[in-house]
């Protein structure tokens, strides 16, 4: 692929559809402790979104529960910009008493919660400027080495109290999302991660991040933002499909700087002969495994 055949920098991900069993029952995920707030709502479809921009847009209709360990949606992410603004989710999430992890990933810091549909969200405050060198490992894994010279897994925990104590007794914890929050990257479980980069990269136009099967995740991004689709492997032998009508990703959205860049993708999918819907400069398409997704154009 030639430079011109890859995404701008400019690319970035909107707003990620997800079905649900129950909108009223997600509700408080997704707006008391996560911070986001209502923007439209009708009985079947609810926009949430950080000052009256869209992020997530919650479908009823699901008939089930996306199972654990299926191959579908392992987590939106929604990125913060301030290790503050990460503390206040911190606080209302350990308030609100729903089941929630948090990991600290070196390149960032993250917390972790799913809606009583299943659906995994990540609130994510990015720390690049920690990192010094990413390596690979005797076995195939990968090693992170922080500025300091220390060796990491990118897997440990995250000290929520540490974190808390960015909160002072004046700041305000039940609070809308900051305006600035985004959708930074979307995460799937995968069967045959190899055979959805081979779209990601060659067709789509993303950039390769981190490829090992060892560790068994496979990712892609922009020059800018490396790490914006992702795929593992790790339920391995145990993925399953999920059941007719679990929740789930409904779509997701890549949002194009020009029409020369979505005018590009098409003319990709035509030559790679991938099925798609164009309609009004909007594209509809499926990957290799049948996740869908949505390719616009950036409105300003």
């Amino acid at each position: 692929m030639t430079r011109q055949e890859t995404l701008a920098n400019a690319t970035r991900l909107g707003p990620v559809h997800l079905r649900v069993v129950d909108i009223p029952a997600a509700l408080p995920v997704w707006r008391d402790a996560i911070g986001l707030s209502t923007l439209t709502r009708d009985s079947r479809i609810v926009e949430l979104g950080v000052d009256g921009k869209t992020l997530i847009v919650l479908h009823a209709g699901a008939t089930t529960v996306l199972p654990p360990k299926s191959r579908d949606l392992f987590h939106v992410a929604i990125h913060v910009t301030t290790r503050k603004e990460l503390a206040r989710v911190a606080a209302r999430l350990r308030a609100s008493g729903l089941r929630h992890g948090a990991q600290d990933h070196l390149i960032s810091e993250s917390l972790y919660v799913s809606d009583p549909s299943g659906n995994g969200i990540e609130i994510c405050f990015d720390t690049p400027g920690r990192l010094a060198s990413r390596e690979e490992t005797a076995g195939g894994g990968v090693s992170l080495v922080a500025k300091d010279g220390t060796r990491h897994s990118g897997l440990e925990p995250l000290d929520i109290d540490r974190l808390l104590q960015e909160l002072g007794t004046a700041d305000r914890v039940k609070v809308p999302l900051a305006a600035d929050s985004f959708i930074g990257h979307i995460h799937m479980r995968a069967r045959s991660p190899e055979t959805l980069m081979a779209f990601y990269l060659g067709v789509l136009g993303f950039k390769p991040h981190i490829q090992s099967a060892t560790f068994g995740l496979f990712d892609c991004g922009t020059g800018e933002r490396p790490h914006m689709v992702a795929f593992n492997i790790w339920a391995r032998d145990e993925l399953k499909e999920p059941p007719l009508g679990a929740a789930g990703l409904e779509h997701f959205t890549i949002v194009l700087p020009t029409q020369e860049d979505l005018s590009a993708i098409a003319r990709r999918l035509d030559d790679a002969h991938v099925p798609s819907l164009q309609i009004n400069g909007v594209l509809d398409l499926s990957d290799p495994e049948g996740n869908r997704l949505r390719v616009v154009l950036a409105s300003d």
